[in-house]
This record gives structure tokens, C-alpha cells and sequence, in this order.
């Protein structure tokens, strides 16, 4: 039986969200699972499935709740659903209630508004409801029937993943079954992905016959595949856009790959969504001000305290009392080490602070 649900009503730090409904743990087989209801009537619903288990990454399924089928697909093929029916209805519940009712005049989700008033990149969506909106939108429009976003996030030390993120926006049986079977480990596209960002067609991947995607993708809907990995130099994340279509291959895949230019600069504008959230996240936590942002980078860039003084405009004994406080929201005993740790972190890109 899973145990331990939670409501909201008490500060969970894990899920710090603004657009929290619900929150809702279980426990089961070993494996700490929590199922989230987040969003609002204007920007659109997701419910997110976490997965925690030790020597595994951190597993987050992200899907629409607004597409009724899609979400009960999804609690359907959960491995452990059986288990987690008391926290899958929790959440379902707040959703429900959450839902704007007909006639009240409460603007719709995203997802059904008219086009022009739609994001039209990824950087103006809101949430990921949006995200998943914009994804399925712009994949659809060249041609792909499924699509699936992955966000790797690697341990600079050990080289693992230490985190996994998943957008769903295809078959959700076959998301649940990728993340319950590790499909990560040896997924050939997530090897190619680590060190080359150049499109791939299915077809072209290295793997015997037997493979689970030779396998099991026909029975989900998806015989041709294309995938787009992105990278960023400034953070140990890898981002990769799944898409595939039911007709086989070559036609399936050359019917996508006369989009691989769009669908790129999807992949691309998906992985600095989530690097740009991780850091407003993170700095949110941490509480950590725009100067001390600038001082931590020009740290990092080698910089002394006479050069960050003469940044910020103030004396250098003004600087290190803002080391100081820098230290200590790092845990850290020196300036160096904190720096590194932010550098880690992903907080120190260009361009994450406006002031």
C-alpha cells in the first residue's frame, strides 16, 4: 500500500510552486512517488509524477490535465496504480475542483484558446501546460503524431544522470513505461545526445533488431522516429525532442526530417526554458539577490574582491560582507567554493537576472 500523503495546506519546500493545488506521497516497492496538481484556469493544468529511489535519478513525468483521455491513460499505465489510488484521486479531485465551470466566465486554459492568442515560443509559455501546448502545436504542424521532451540532468562528478524530466505530449503508456524500465540506460538517442547535437533519424540509430524501441514503438503508435538533441555550455543538462509518426519508415521519416530545421529550434528553446526555470527555482530557495548573482559570476571568471567592488560600485569591505552572506546561504566557507557550487547549480548563465 502506498503511505504518507500529504496535503498542501503545510509548507512542503520540495514544492515551493505559486500554482499548487495538491500534493499528495506514497511509498511503494522501496520507490518514494509523489503526484502533484499544479496550474491555474488561464494558463492551463499539469498533473507531475515524481520518482524517487535510491540509485536512480529523480524521475518528473510532466502531462496535460486538460486532455481528459491523456491523464486517464497515464494514471491507467502507472505501474503502481493500484497502490496509488487513494493519492492519484486526491489530486484528480483538485484538479477537477480547480477547473473553471461552464458559463462562469473565468478565461479558458491555454490550450483552447484561439490561435493568435496562443505563446508562440517557448519563452512566453507560463507553465508547462502551455509548454506542452506549444510542443504539441509546433510538432503537429510538421508532421509528427507523438512527441516527448527529455531533460537529462548529468552529475558533473560521476558523469551519471542524476536527474530525468519528461514532457508528455504522445502515447502516455509509452512515457510511464520508459521511466518504470530505465529505458534512459540504454535509449541509443540519449548516448548520441551526450555529445553531438545534429538531428537523428531513427532509422540511423545503432541497435540490434530486438531493442525495445525496435519493439515496443510500433505498439504505441510510432514505426518512424526523429531526435533532436540540445545542449548548453553553461549547465550539465541535455535536452531531447522525441518525435515520431505511425506510417514506417522512410516515408514516415522523411516526412519529418523536411522539419528538422523548426523542430531544432524547438529542442533548443525547450532545454533554455528549463535551464532558466532551474535558475529562478534555485535563487528563489536560496534567496540570493541580483549582486550577489554578479558578484558569484565575476568570481567564478577569476575575479578578486577589488574587481567585484569595482562592479558593484561599492568599497571592497562593503564586497566581502557580501561574500559573507553569499557564504552562508551556500554553506560554504569560502567566496571560491561558492562560486563553484553556483557554477554547478546553473545559476551563473548570461542573462538570468534583469535588473
Amino acid at each position: 500500500m502506498a503511505r504518507h500523503s500529504v496535503s498542501p495546506s503545510r509548507p512542503i519546500p520540495e514544492f515551493g510552486y505559486d500554482d499548487l493545488l495538491q500534493v499528495r506521497h506514497g511509498v511503494t516497492d522501496g520507490k518514494q512517488i509523489a503526484l502533484v496538481a499544479r496550474g491555474s484556469p488561464r494558463h492551463g493544468f499539469v498533473l507531475e509524477r515524481h520518482r524517487r529511489a535510491p540509485g536512480e535519478p529523480h524521475s518528473i513525468q510532466r502531462i496535460d490535465a486538460g486532455d481528459r483521455a491523456a491523464l486517464a491513460a497515464f494514471v491507467a499505465h502507472d505501474p503502481y496504480a493500484a497502490q496509488l489510488g487513494d493519492e492519484y484521486r486526491a489530486v484528480l479531485d483538485a484538479l477537477a475542483a480547480a477547473e473553471p465551470a461552464e458559463g462562469s466566465g473565468v478565461a479558458a486554459p491555454a490550450a483552447a484558446h484561439a490561435p493568435e492568442r496562443l505563446p508562440a515560443y517557448a519563452s512566453e509559455c507560463e507553465n508547462d501546460a502551455e509548454l506542452i501546448a506549444l510542443m504539441r502545436r509546433i510538432t503537429g504542424a510538421c508532421g509528427a503524431v507523438q512527441c516527448f521532451y527529455h531533460w537529462f540532468m548529468y552529475d558533473e562528478r560521476s558523469g551519471e544522470v542524476s536527474a530525468h524530466q519528461l514532457l508528455i505530449g504522445g502515447d502516455p503508456a509509452w512515457a510511464q513505461r520508459y521511466v518504470d524500465r530505465h529505458w534512459y540506460l540504454n535509449d541509443p538517442a540519449v548516448a548520441h545526445a551526450q555529445d553531438d547535437t545534429r538531428p537523428l533519424r531513427g532509422s540511423s540509430l545503432a541497435m540490434p533488431p530486438g531493442h525495445w524501441l525496435n519493439r515496443q514503438g510500433p505498439l504505441h503508435g510510432m514505426r518512424s522516429h526523429q531526435f533532436h538533441p540540445a545542449h548548453r555550455r553553461d549547465v550539465a543538462t541535455v535536452g531531447v525532442l522525441h518525435v515520431s509518426t505511425a506510417a514506417e519508415p522512410p516515408g514516415g521519416e522523411e516526412a519529418l526530417w523536411a522539419h528538422r530545421r523548426p523542430l531544432r529550434g524547438l529542442a533548443n528553446e525547450l532545454l533554455e526554458w528549463q535551464v532558466l526555470r532551474r535558475r529562478r527555482e534555485l535563487a528563489a530557495t536560496l534567496s540570493l539577490e541580483a549582486r550577489e548573482l554578479r558578484a558569484l559570476r565575476l568570481v567564478a571568471r577569476g575575479g578578486s574582491a577589488r574587481h567585484v567592488a569595482a562592479e558593484l560600485g561599492v568599497t571592497e569591505r562593503a564586497v566581502y560582507q557580501l561574500f559573507t552572506a553569499i557564504n552562508r546561504k551556500l554553506d560554504s566557507e569560502h567566496i571560491k567554493v561558492s562560486a563553484n557550487k553556483a557554477r554547478q547549480l546553473g545559476l551563473l548563465g548570461d542573462g538570468y537576472i534583469q535588473e
